[in-house]
């Protein structure tokens, strides 16, 4: 099976589930930038591996 690596897709499959997904992220942004928010962001992140 061929991927699509079009985040189009993406957009047009799953936009409807959070329509409200870029207002949030402005505004997170616009708190962040204006440092009225500190964004933390883990420097390590745990991988799932599963046994084949």
């Amino acid at each position: 099976m061929a991927r699509v690596r079009d985040p189009r897709i993406t957009h047009e499959t799953y936009a409807h589930v959070m329509p409200d997904a870029p207002g949030r992220l402005r505004a997170l942004m616009d708190s962040v930038l204006t440092r009225e928010t500190e964004l933390s962001l883990p420097l390590e992140f745990e991988a799932v591996v599963q046994a084949a």
